[in-house]
């Protein structure tokens, strides 16, 4: 055997692997048509890990009737012990009785050599030659440039194995990803069902409860009716954002635009909650000047509503929230802050509060009766006007949310 010989041979073999009119395991069996002939052996096989199974499969052989045939890597044979060895594994009748009766193989002489197939570390097979031709073990240069051999095919073995691994990961997350889709859609047409169903209800109760605030009640009475007032309508709200939410991420509803004083809808809003902060011992302040701009009112009106209420239920007792309105004369855009004095915003989620279902828990208290919409609904209707919304901490404690009104993006839709 001589080194021009062997060079003869990887080049072939490198030939047949890189085929590309055939299957790989096509391929392979070539290989051992060329593997047999040239160690002189009349039995050869190649063995690939199917890394699902965790086992050793038959990818050719010269025995047709064992391709396809799998051995658990758990299994103690010869094969799965020289590839978790990482060394090449040579048969003798001693050590042929110690894998019976686990080893199939049923060699016909007693003298095999087992070569791990291993390519960046990572094990990817066995190749086997058995049974010599002449009765006689190979020689120490055959077993050594069997090794050479195995490291040779060892990169092509790699690039087809990751490859079929990359695919089938590719359809277990495509699979599961259409799964998680369809039970999105599910959820999503399922929470619009029973939503679409309690605006009816939640209505009548508020209609009831405005005719009740009419009579003449007892200061009790009066607080208990106000209560449920209240509760009533921060239900009503849920709804709304649960509804309007999924509009806005469908692309259903629609803008409508008019000249408005930001102040004034600011101010508006701001006194609807004046009772509520009351209760709470809560100073409200709204700094900045007025200014008209071009906006759907009630939808913002919407946002600056959730974010006091969101503001409201996060300040401690006789704590201060401050509205700032200020124009950016740069960037063309009204910028609106709602600040709060309460637990604050850790750094981490800053930019998850903004998912939808997402809640913010405290050790000090959590959101109740909230759904986790109320910030998404806020982002969605900002961005449908072509703005930012996003948290920054306050000065002293607390959370400041902003958002910005561009101006740029006004004129363009109006004068369109």
């Amino acid at each position: 055997m001589t080194n021009e010989a062997y060079e003869k041979i990887i080049f072939l073999i490198g030939e047949i692997l890189i085929r590309e009119d055939r299957s790989f395991r096509e391929n392979l069996q070539e290989v051992i048509s060329l593997l047999t002939g040239y160690y002189e052996v009349s039995r050869c096989s190649i063995m690939t890990v199917n890394m699902e199974e965790q086992a050793l499969e038959v990818s050719a052989s010269t025995k047709a009737e064992i391709i396809g045939q799998k051995r658990k890597l758990s299994d103690v044979t010869i094969a799965t012990r020289a590839l978790l060895d990482g060394t090449p594994l040579t048969t003798n009748p001693k050590r042929l009785s110690f894998f019976k009766p686990l080893e199939s193989t049923n060699f016909s002489s007693s003298y095999s050599i087992n070569i791990p197939v291993i390519y960046l570390d990572k094990k990817l097979g066995v190749i086997t030659l058995s049974d010599p031709q002449n009765g006689e073990p190979l020689s120490e240069e055959q077993e050594l440039f069997a090794v050479r051999t195995a490291r040779h095919i060892a990169p092509y073995i790699y690039a087809v194995i990751t490859g079929e691994q990359l695919e089938s990961k590719v359809v277990r997350y495509e699979k599961k990803m259409k799964e998680l889709m369809e039970l999105d859609e599910l959820k999503t047409d399922l929470t619009n069902f029973i939503v679409h169903d309690l605006k009816g209800p939640i209505s009548t109760i508020m209609a009831n409860l405005d005719m009740l605030s009419y009579e003449e009640l007892t200061p009790l009475q009066f607080e208990y009716l106000n209560l449920a007032a209240g509760d009533t309508y921060k239900l009503q709200r849920m709804v709304m954002n649960m509804l309007d939410v999924s509009k806005l991420e469908h692309g259903k509803v629609m803008i409508y635009r008019e000249d408005i004083d930001i102040k004034e809808l600011v101010a508006r809003e701001l006194a609807s909650c004046k009772v509520s902060m009351k209760q709470k011992g809560i100073e409200q302040f709204l700094e900045g000047e007025g200014r008209i701009i071009f906006i759907d009112e009630n939808l913002i009106a919407r946002v600056i509503s959730n974010l006091l209420l969101n503001a409201l239920d996060y300040s401690s007792e006789g704590g201060v929230i401050t509205v700032g309105i200020t124009y950016d004369e740069k960037q063309k855009q009204t910028v609106i802050a709602i600040a709060d004095h309460g637990s604050g915003v850790p750094d981490d989620l800053k930019a998850k509060i903004f998912d939808k279902y997402f809640q913010v828990k405290s050790e000090e208290r959590q959101r109740k009766m909230s759904t986790g919409l109320g910030l998404t609904f806020c982002d969605l209707v900002v961005k449908a006007h072509g703005g930012v919304l996003w948290v920054e901490d306050t000065a002293g404690g607390g959370a400041t949310f902003k958002f910005t009104l561009p101006e740029t993006v006004m004129h363009e839709e109006s004068n369109g």
